[in-house]
């Protein structure tokens, strides 16, 4: 054992010293070596949880190694050998109840013979020599025998008062170094003992009421205990009564009046803390206290940030600045002084946004924290210092490293905070503001999430809920809401911002901020729940902050633009002239103060032309040419903004120049915006978080594709269309391609990109490793750009190179847009013909759409049936007369059985049964067409060019019965329509389908579906244990899938809100591999659902392929119709996907 190696080894130095070899036995390198490695593995074993064994062989290797250092302390030079005797008499103490076990020069001091004024010398000079070496053994040994002493000393010692002193300083020192609250007590106790002396014996007291304030106000720090800091105040006010010449006690005091500020917010002790900092400062030795006027900074940064007084900040600044020039390079406390300075010059970056500033703080943190030992006590201090300066210097110039280091960071100082420690709650709070900011620049929900589950663990442990806490917990309830819109959420939110400002002082600079994030909430409230009362506490609130924040400050661009935002909901909410006058102007100040290469311009820019949009579409004056122009060439220089930001201002500023008249302006503005939307979502996180980043661009395929075609551009329409629709899809996909083309230029790039698309394909995986490897994925990609004949790998596809996909037929795209409607017509061997559809407006489809929505999904009842079948059968006549007909009529003359055409309709419309349109008893769609829709023209060309099927296997889903959910008597009998395995009911669990799906090549599911309206990604099919989720699905790879017949509910519904990323089961089921996908737009009839599958899959040939799934499901559809041609809402729904 180790232990006892280093034993015998420093025994045998002894014996060696013992028997003639004078002290060089005791000093050489070796001796050095081993007596110090058996110190350093004393010190780790604590005796209250060691064996019987291991306390012999402890007390044992105590007893040799006190020896040894026993016998160098006699050997030091004169006044030497302190650290040696420390040693010696904390190991030999060990075994002090054997009075031979202590050397006879020892025993007065330890043991069972003791001389307490031994003890009390010998301490002495240990604690003088611990003041100028930081070895810890000196102060523990001092403590060992002043404890002793003092409790044996006579109470009449005229040397026990200053014994009591130094024992209360040294407790307070150790606590200072390890943290022990025990020690702390003890130090308060023998100081109050001290104190009392001192005044009973008519002494000067003003150092030991010092030494005691110090005590206090460090089990303040431990504890929050109003008291304790009640006593700093009234001991130091009494020292420095007596001495107002003190600079060092009136700073002590200075920090106390700050400290119990920060406590109470009584503005006195502020002014207080101030007025006696600068009176410390003023006198001879406060100008050469490195201290005393870092207390002066740190005074005046606090009534800054109460006040705002800018004065106070730059002031603070500058004292920051000489501190740092002066302090030495060996000053113990340059790390803290240092860390102190950066926090200074953070919050002057906030006012002044000097770059300078906000890197200089992040360099003197980085300088602290190197200085620093692990366990130094100071340390989370300095952790806590350089996270903010990191998580600034992101919201700053948005590199990611920062901000994950800032969180890192902080979880680090989370750990070295004992759990008792009040300012534990103070980190975690600063973990929630740091994961709110990454939700914010990422989008990734699981941030969000834990940021809200963190803030109500703080708040929930918490006495009280500090004003600043309840700010930030408001904020990120405000935040979710944008993602559940979950009215709850935003009522909590008010709620917490309101409390937050009525804790706020009228006077503090943190209430413009807080009435900033409450004016958000009621913003959004009012947008979920229109009404006049949450619209105008926005504005009031908004005005109020905007008043208080000064003009210089960094955050006044944004408070403009929140306003701005709040006076334009209130123009579309009540029409007033002047609210959209206003709108335009704030908008244009929150540009006007924002400096160059802010990178929130872009989003003040795309706010601009909001409003100015409004202002022209209500008959005002839209912005000129010029500004537009000026616009356009800015939110192309942003190169700082984030991606979502890119996005919305080239969409909003190609939005306004289609209002106004500039149409290639538009085009390009919008083309641009497409090209930036897949750099939108987190592709390192889930298809959750990406299609809520995505679907905050709503609309923008709308306004594209319009654009393109008001410049008679129908094939830059449809490119447009297939760049931004189904981007996530199209993510996905890009991870999914054949590389035979690459391995014949450069196979081992091609395996290398092979092995990272498998890596992206596997679920499961953290998000930093999936963000690792989409950067290798973005590299590689780059490397095979370069290769002769790949420029255009994975690049987005022309319309060239998609005609051949609708061979036998015609792609139809079809867009509604607040600005014009069109449909183009994509032959293959032909250019796109442009079919104006002057009759559809998107207001119209709004409303169809919502009336739709709700039709289908209302109960079973008679009433509600009647409705249904009145709804679809208006929505039907409405969808010929407005966009079908004209396609029709556009196409050349119809051949036998019907021209094949694929629907790709933009947004909304794709919730619409296009297929079926007609008017009831005349010719329609289904006598015109046979109709497939595609979530893009990509992906019909993937299906194509997949090769089919060889052979056939089955694989059937039926779930009769689902825990919670109504029965399904027609999925036994759907069970019966394919032969081939079967999993039923309880059999169906989602491991057993998804292993089983790899194995099928033609599936059937007839089972409950969920549509997940507030996320789309959480839809899927209920399965026995759990609901098989679109990313479970579209994360299979199935090369030889071939027929996917999904017979369940709304299972082609892609929702109305992320309507332009097309997810819904049937595209998840293409993901995979699936060449052909039947699914259906509403609920399924269970009885209709059975005779349409039995009809369906006996219509199709013995074969492997399923190429003949078109025509038979519209055979089926036609069939339906007959039987029931009163009833649309039992036969529209019915689609096929696929070629």
């Amino acid at each position: 054992m180790l232990i006892d190696e280093l034993t015998w080894l420093v025994a045998d130095r002894v014996t060696d010293h013992q028997h003639g070899g004078g002290p060089k036995p005791l000093f050489s390198a070796g001796a050095e070596r081993d007596a110090t490695a058996l110190w350093r593995l004393l010190r780790t074993i604590d005796p209250e949880t060691a064996s019987a064994g291991v306390e012999a062989r402890v007390a044992r290797a105590s007893l040799k190694l006190g020896w040894f250092h026993y016998h160098r302390w006699r050997h030091a030079p004169d006044g030497g050998g302190h650290v040696d005797l420390a040693r010696s008499l904390l190991c030999v103490d060990q075994v002090a109840d054997d009075v031979r076990a202590v050397p006879v020069e020892l025993r007065p001091m330890v043991g069972r013979f003791t001389e307490p004024g031994e003890q009390a010398d010998a301490a002495v000079a240990l604690l003088d020599a611990a003041a100028a070496d930081h070895e810890p053994a000196l102060l523990d040994a001092a403590i060992l025998l002043m404890e002793p002493a003092a409790a044996r000393m006579p109470q009449r010692d005229p040397r026990r008062a200053g014994l009591l002193a130094r024992l209360c300083r040294a407790l307070r020192r150790r606590h200072e170094r390890d943290g022990s609250a025990c020690d702390l007590d003890q130090a308060i106790a023998w100081g109050e003992q001290a104190t009392a002396l001192a005044r009973r014996d008519g002494g000067p007291p003003t150092a030991l009421e010092a030494d005691l304030a110090r005590a206090y106000r460090c089990r303040h720090r431990l504890r929050a205990d109003p008291a304790d800091l009640r006593q700093v105040i009234d001991l130091l006010t009494r020292a420095t009564t007596r001495d107002g010449r003190d600079a060092a006690l009136l700073s002590e005091l200075s920090a106390a009046h700050r400290q119990r500020y920060g406590q109470d917010d009584e503005p006195a002790d502020l002014e207080q803390a101030v007025t006696l900092a600068e009176r410390a400062a003023a006198l001879p030795g406060g100008r050469a206290s490195t201290g005393v006027l870092v207390n002066l900074g740190d005074a005046l940064l606090c009534r800054y940030e109460r006040s705002g007084n800018r004065a106070d900040l730059w002031r603070a600044a500058d004292l920051a600045e000489q501190v740092v020039a002066r302090v030495p390079d060996d000053d113990p406390l340059r790390s803290v002084y240092l860390a102190g300075a950066a926090a200074i010059l953070l919050r002057r970056h906030e006012r002044s946004h000097e770059l300078l500033d906000l890197r200089r703080a992040v360099e003197l943190n980085e300088e602290a924290l190197a200085l620093l030992e692990d366990e130094h006590p100071r340390r989370p201090d300095v952790l806590r210092c350089l996270a903010a300066g990191l998580h600034q210097r992101y919201r700053r110039l948005g590199a990611d490293a920062d901000l994950s280091r800032a969180l890192t960071l902080l979880g680090w100082a989370l750990a070295a905070i004992p759990a008792d420690r009040p300012d534990r709650a103070q980190v975690s709070m600063e973990i929630v503001a740091v994961r709110l900011t990454r939700h914010l620049h990422t989008g990734v929900l699981a941030e969000l999430a834990a940021a809200i589950e963190l803030g109500e663990q703080v708040t929930a442990g918490a006495p009280a809920c500090p004003p600043e806490w309840a700010s930030v917990l408001g904020q990120a309830y405000q935040l979710r809401n944008r993602v559940s819109h979950e009215l709850a959420d935003l009522d909590r939110a008010i709620d917490l911002g309101e409390r937050s400002l009525a804790g706020t002082g009228a006077d503090d600079v943190a209430l413009a901020a807080r009435q900033a994030r409450v004016a958000a909430a009621y913003l959004r409230r009012h947008a979920q729940r229109p009404g006049r009362t949450d619209l105008d506490r926005a504005i009031d609130l908004g005005e109020r902050a905007v008043a208080l924040t000064p003009d210089d400050h960094l955050d006044l661009p944004e408070r403009l633009s929140d306003l701005a935002a709040a006076r334009l909901t209130r123009y579309r909410f009540a029409r007033s002239p002047a609210d959209v006058e206003a709108a335009v102007a704030l908008a244009e100040r929150a540009l006007a103060v924002a400096p160059g290469g802010h990178p929130g311009r872009s989003r003040l820019v795309a706010l601009l032309c909001a409003a100015g949009q409004e202002r022209a579409g209500g008959g005002g004056r839209g912005l000129d040419g010029a500004r537009l122009r000026e616009l356009a060439g800015e939110v192309r220089e942003a190169a700082s903004a984030a991606p979502v930001d890119r996005v919305a201002a080239h969409h909003a500023v190609g939005v306004l120049a289609q209002t106004v008249g500039e149409p290639r302006l538009a085009v390009r503005m919008l083309d641009a915006a497409a090209a930036f939307l897949p750099s939108v979502a987190p592709r390192e996180a889930g298809w959750a978080d990406q299609q809520h980043r995505l679907g905050e661009h709503f609309g923008l395929v709308g306004a594209g594709v319009a654009a393109h075609c008001v410049i008679d551009d129908p094939a830059g329409a449809v490119e447009f269309a297939e760049r931004g629709r189904g981007v996530l899809l199209a993510s996905q996909a890009s991870t999914r391609v054949d590389l035979d083309g690459l391995r014949q230029r450069d196979p081992r790039l091609a395996a290398r990109f092979q092995w990272v698309c498998e890596r992206l394909n596997t679920p499961g995986f953290p998000a930093g490793e999936r963000q690792r490897w989409w950067s290798a994925y973005d590299g590689l990609l780059a490397e095979i750009g370069a290769l002769p004949g790949l420029d255009g790998f994975l690049a987005a596809p022309r319309l060239v190179d998609l005609r051949p996909a609708v061979a036998g037929g015609y792609g139809v795209l079809v867009n509604a847009s607040r600005h014009r409607s069109d449909a183009v017509i994509v032959p293959a061997d032909a250019d796109p013909i442009l079919v104006e559809l002057p009759d559809l407006r998107m207001v119209d489809v709004v409303a169809r759409v919502d009336t739709l929505l709700a039709a289908v999904s209302a109960g079973p009842s008679l009433a509600a049936t009647l409705r249904r079948r009145q709804v679809v059968s208006d929505v039907l006549s409405w969808l010929w007369d407005t966009v079908v007909a004209r396609v029709v009529r556009a196409l050349p003359d119809r051949p036998t059985g019907g021209h094949r055409v694929w629907w790709l309709p933009t947004g909304l419309l794709g919730l619409l049964p296009l297929h079926a349109a007609g008017r009831p008893g005349q010719p329609g769609a289904l006598d015109a067409l046979v109709s497939s829709y595609v979530p893009s023209l990509r992906t019909l060309r993937e299906a194509r060019d997949r090769p089919p099927a060889g052979s056939r296997r089955h694989l059937t889903v039926a779930m009769q019965r689902t825990p919670g959910q109504a029965e399904l008597p027609g999925a036994l009998d759907e069970a019966t329509v394919l032969d081939g395995p079967t999993l039923l009911n309880d059999e169906a669990t989602t491991d057993r389908v998804l292993a089983a799906l790899t194995e099928a090549t033609w599936t059937h599911f007839a089972c409950h579906a969920v549509v997940e309206a507030s996320s789309q990604a959480d839809s899927g099919l209920l399965l026995h244990d759990a609901t098989l989720r679109l990313p479970d699905i579209g994360g299979l790879r199935l090369p030889r899938a071939e027929l996917a017949y999904l017979s369940a509910c709304s299972t082609a519904n892609h929702g109305s809100r992320y309507a332009d990323e097309v997810l819904h089961l049937a595209s998840a089921f293409h993901l995979a591999g699936f060449r052909h996908v039947v699914a259906s737009l509403w609920p399924l009839v269970d009885q209709v659902a059975v005779q349409a599958a039995r009809s369906f899959y006996r219509r199709l040939p013995d074969t492997p392929t399923a190429d003949a799934a078109a025509d038979a499901l519209h055979q089926v559809t036609l069939e339906l119709r007959d039987e029931h041609p009163d009833s649309p809402e039992l036969w529209a729904l019915l689609v096929h996907s696929g070629p």
